[in-house]
This record gives structure tokens, sequence and C-alpha cells, in this order.
């Protein structure tokens, strides 16, 4: 979670030392520390999510690390959040939320014998403690101007735009819906452009496991708002800034039309792991938004030099047939039976035909989501994931 240095809060007056649970990483078990007020309240100076984090470091982070690491740092669980780095687990474990994994955490069935109930002691004195953090997180945020209706768009850092936030569309689903943002709206920072991404629920396995997201967009609000150079976008979720979604931050691009531009044309899906909720709202920032001089040179054309025709080598593909896909030089059989084949990595075996046909469309997904691939080494080529699509596309054929 990216940190605000303009959002300072100061408790003069603190009570009780906030008892914590210290996970010892040497030892086998939990120790209990008492924090004194100082450590445990939020510090004059330091920024409110900083020490939300510092809280979380203290409570859930060395649990999950010992406890999680086989299948939650890049094992085949959803979410980063068992990593030994606190700020990596951290973010991932604020995308998919605390009761989830709490909940997980104490189930005799999710993973024994790391979960069970064996944990339940453990994991209440978290919640408690993290349900205190969290209303003084809220209470922080408030007296600074972030949070609430805007979705946190006061004393933004200067070209740092976001936008007001919105509630998810009640009947979403499985097909994707556009929203749009008026980015002229904000309290702060305002620029006359109107950003759009499409989202729909993100479903792995006949499991919802979030919302993925696709073509952002941003045009003019008006046909005489000039020129604007738009860099790193970020996807906002319930105010708190997704930083475990990447697949845009790497967005450059110029606007000077009321006509929508695609910002990322060529990139997998988006991501978001966490429990949906109906009460979920999304923003979108940019962090940097600037106006800017958009020309384009007009160069004589030169009769004497010929135009360079389409390259008619370049097919199009086309959809292959399963027993092609699942042969050695295959894209199934290149990149995905050596965790999928017979005892497949989360019980999915893509040897027999109808496990690979039910799965194609989550086979699609995975394959294009570049925050959450498979394989889980990263996105294969652009031309691969093509002949997936295409296979998709035609049903899927044997």
């Amino acid at each position: 979670m990216k940190t605000r240095n303009s959002v300072r809060y100061l408790i003069s007056t603190v009570g009780a030392g906030i008892l914590l649970v210290a996970f010892n990483n040497c030892g086998e078990g939990f120790i209990m520390q008492e924090m004194s007020s100082t450590d445990a309240m939020f510090l004059s100076g330091k920024a409110c999510d900083e020490q939300l984090m510092k809280v979380y470091q203290s409570t859930y982070h060395g649990f999950l690390n010992k406890t999680c690491q086989n299948c939650h740092i890049s094992g085949p669980g959803i979410g980063t959040f068992a990593s030994e780095n606190v700020k990596v687990s951290y973010n991932s474990f604020m995308s998919i939320g605390s009761e989830k994994i709490s909940s997980h955490a104490v189930s005799d069935t999710h993973k024994p014998p790391y979960t069970g109930s064996q944990n339940t002691a453990a994991i209440n004195s978290y919640k408690t403690t993290w349900a205190a953090a969290q209303e003084g997180y809220a209470s922080c945020v408030a007296q600074n101007g972030g949070g609430g209706d805007d979705g946190g768009t006061d004393n933004l850092p200067k070209n740092v735009v976001r936008s007001i936030a919105k509630q998810v569309p009640a009947n979403l689903s499985t097909t994707f819906q556009k929203l749009e943002f008026d980015l002229d709206a904000q309290t702060t920072n305002k620029v006359p452009l109107v950003a759009g991404i499409e989202l729909r629920v993100a479903v792995l396995n006949g499991v919802t496991q979030g919302y993925e997201f696709r073509n952002p967009t941003l045009r003019l609000k008006a046909a005489n708002s000039g020129a604007h150079n738009a860099r790193a976008l970020n996807i906002v979720i319930n105010n708190i800034l997704q930083t475990d979604i990447t697949t845009y931050v790497n967005i450059d691009s110029n606007v000077d039309s009321t006509t929508a531009v695609n910002l990322a044309p060529n990139a997998g899906l988006a991501w978001s792991v966490r429990t949906p909720a109906s009460t979920d709202t999304m923003a979108l920032e940019f962090q940097n938004i600037s106006a800017t001089t958009v020309t384009t040179p007009t160069t004589p054309t030169d009769p004497t030099t010929p135009t360079t025709p389409t390259d008619p080598t370049t097919p199009t593909p086309t959809a292959q047939t399963y027993t092609q896909l699942i042969a050695s030089n295959g894209v199934l059989g290149r990149y995905c039976v050596s965790c999928h084949g017979n005892n497949g990595s989360g019980g999915l075996n893509l040897l027999v035909y109808n496990n690979a046909k039910n799965a194609a469309a989550n086979i699609k997904a995975r394959m294009n989501n570049a925050n959450n691939p498979m394989p889980t080494s990263g996105l294969v080529p652009q031309a691969q994931r093509d002949i997936i699509d295409a296979w998709v596309a035609a049903g899927a054929p044997q």
C-alpha cells in the first residue's frame, strides 16, 4: 500500500498498551508480548497505513509466513501473503481480506495439518488486535482528509489523479461491464479527462476468486480540453491502493481526442484476489497526468521510396485441436502438463480431454492474467496465448 506523506495523525493521550501476538521465527510456538502505548498507537509523523502494516507485521505476518508458505508464495494457492517480505505479504493480505484468511487458517479441511482448530487461539488474538488497529486506521484517515466518499482524493501529490470511488455494479457477473470516471470531479488535481475500465467477477475452477479487469481507457472530456499525457495506472478498491496489481503500471499514453484511447491494448487481464462484497467500491489512480502538446509532423511523401507491403507470411491464429495442443510441441504440452498431468496440481489433469474442455475458459483466463499467470513463471509469448484464445473461441475442439 502506498503511503501519503501528507497523512499524519497524532494521538495525544493513549490508554493501556495493546497486546500483540509476535511470532517467534526461531521456535515452534508463539510469544505474547505487551507493546508500549507509543509502539501500539499511530505515532506523530507516521503515515496511517504504515502503522497498520506495522500491526500486521506483529500479528498475522509471522504466522502466515510459516504456516502457509508451501502454497501462498509461489505455489498453487491464491495470493502471496505467506511471503517473507512484509510489504508483499501485507498487500496480498489486504486484497484477499482478513476474514477469509482467518477462516481458512482455522479450517480442519482447508489444508491440514497446517490449518485447523489448533490455530484458533492465535487467530482469535490476531483478529481482536487487527479490529482495533483498523478502527485506529479509519480514524487516522478520516482526520486527515482521506477516505470517505471522495475515495481519498484530498492532498494527493502533484500530478497524481485519483477518481472519485464508485460502487461496484450490484449485478456484476462473469460478463465484463465498463465503468467510467470523470477525472474533472476531483477534490484536488482535477484534469478534463474521462477514464474507463471493464471489470467482471473472476471465477477459477467454479469458485469466485475476486475481480478481473481489462481495457483501461482515457478520453478528453471535451474537444477543447487540450492534450494530456497519462502514466502508471493503479486500481483502488475500498480506498486501498491495490499495489499487487501491476498490469498497468507501465502505461505511458498521450490523449488528445474525445475518442477513448485503450491505454494497454496488449496487456493481459488484471486480477484482484478478494471476496467480492456488495459494498465494494473502486477508483482509478494515475501516478502522473500532465498537460502536453501532441504534434504529428508532416513528412512529404518521397515518390522514390517504395511502400513496404504487409507481410503476407504472418497468419492469423487458427483454432487448433486439443490433440495438437497436448502434443509435446503444443501449447498445453509445452507449458502446462508438467504440472497438470497425472496427479496434476490443483486436481486438474489436462491429459484428459474432458478436463481440459471443462477448464478451457479458466485456462485462457489464467494464461492471459499478468498478475496470476499460468504457468506461474509468467506470461507465455502472445502468439501461444492467441492459439489458446482461438481454441476456446472455437469451442475447445478435440
